[in-house]
């Protein structure tokens, strides 16, 4: 599984297999799941995504059909943090730039978890919008999504 964290997809579905009311788009490839959890505890992230200013959230994508290479797949992953009023508080364009020339062992695209923590609050927001996106630097294939986070 790969994993990244750092602080700062439209198919909508009624599935199980998605929770926190994430919106998703697929193309290429297909999600077999996508759900939030604690980063701290690896427990579900409970429906209303309330969160704790400094609580690091986990998205987890569970996805099959990438296209492989000798093995190897050549993904990006973006990630946007911004305010129920559009105010940006993080854009991360590539956070898979460093698999640029080696790429990513097929086994380990499967489950993609990327990190969102909102870390300070200076004024109540109604909501923030983490908006993200993975795709397949050699195809087309991608898949897009957002959620939001509520604080406490």
């Amino acid at each position: 599984m790969l994993c990244l964290a750092f602080i700062g997809c439209t198919i909508s579905t009624n599935s199980s297999d998605v929770r926190n009311d994430i919106q998703l788009k697929a193309e290429g490839v297909k999600v077999k799941q996508a759900f939030l959890i604690f980063d701290e505890n690896d427990k579900l992230v409970p429906e209303g995504n309330k969160v704790e200013v400094g609580q690091k959230v986990n998205l987890r994508l569970i996805l099959e059909g990438w296209k492989a290479t000798n093995g190897k797949v050549f993904l990006g992953a973006s990630e946007k943090i911004a305010t129920d009023e559009g105010n940006v508080m993080l854009d991360q364009q590539d956070l898979f730039a460093a698999y640029d020339q080696t790429g990513i062992d097929i086994k380990d695209a499967g489950g993609i978890t990327l990190m969102a923590v909102i870390t300070r609050v200076d004024r109540l927001f109604k909501h923030f919008e983490v908006s993200f996106k993975v795709w397949d630097k050699n195809s087309s294939d991608n898949v897009t999504g957002s959620y939001k986070l509520y604080l406490k």
